[in-house]
């Protein structure tokens, strides 16, 4: 009576049951799967941002070129003023010359004497 236990035990395989309706197999095709709500909120707010920064850009373009406009209008005015300044400069110049004066105080009859002059220094 050394019978193991083991011995008396029958393996039965597994009786597979096929179901009475087949199932559908559901294919997913990559290209026509729907988008969550969190990937629309994404793209949403990716769209807003990028529409934000390209405005932004072309305002700051814009903003750009029009203070390059002013910077050069006003450069433009300064170096008109400076060149009246020369030419105002050299026409006093050409005013107070000393062969001037002299040839004016000759057609009005004054003559130069030399002990009424004094040298300043």
């Amino acid at each position: 009576m050394a019978d193991s236990a083991a011995k008396r035990v029958n393996y039965q395989e597994p009786i597979i049951q096929k179901p009475k309706h087949p199932q559908k197999k559901i294919v997913l095709n990559p290209k026509n799967v729907p988008l969550n709500r969190l990937e629309k909120t994404l793209l949403v707010i990716g769209s807003l941002i990028t529409l934000t920064m390209m405005i932004l850009l072309v305002s700051g373009s814009i903003s750009t070129t029009n203070a390059q406009h002013n910077l050069t209008d006003s450069e433009q005015s300064v170096i008109s003023t400076q060149n009246k300044n020369t030419d105002l400069r050299q026409e006093i110049g050409e005013l107070t010359s000393s062969t001037r004066m002299n040839k004016i105080a000759k057609q009005e009859g004054l003559r130069l004497i030399e002990s009424n002059i004094r040298n300043v220094r």
